[in-house]
């Protein structure tokens, strides 16, 4: 049995077992929202994926992009996520503590497809932890 982790988007609860839930509007404004679903604590070193649901109810094609400032002991793997206009698509980014610590990330989501290609985006603050 799953868990299902509601989080609140732009257009109301997101059902998922992903960390993140982005969603797109119908008037293709971006919104990002943590979800109850866990992170879990990180091992030093090891690579974790964070799965991110999309809802596309603005039927947006085209990059799905996450940026973030850099932060000391953090590696990050940022893939460009291509949204096909279907209306939930998954996503997936990794992330790697260099050592045992707890950090705060910024994340800041864009579709650069959204609204004739302007660039909408969204921020989520994550706090990350790894320990032995």
């Amino acid at each position: 049995m799953t868990h299902q982790a509601p989080a609140i988007g732009c257009c109301g609860p997101v059902d998922t077992d992903a960390p993140l839930a982005v969603t797109i509007n119908p008037e293709a404004r971006l919104n990002v929202a943590r979800s109850g679903a866990p992170i879990g604590t990180l091992k030093p070193g090891e690579w974790h994926t964070l799965a991110v649901t999309v809802v596309n109810d603005g039927f947006v094609t085209g990059p799905l992009a996450v940026e973030v400032e850099p932060v000391s002991g953090l590696q990050l793997d940022l893939p460009v996520h291509e949204l096909t206009g279907e209306h939930r698509q998954e996503a997936a980014f990794r992330v790697r503590l260099d050592a045992p610590t707890v950090v705060d990330v910024t994340l800041t989501f864009r579709a650069l497809g959204a609204l004739g290609g302007l660039a909408n985006h969204s921020t989520v603050n994550l706090l990350l932890s790894a320990r032995e």
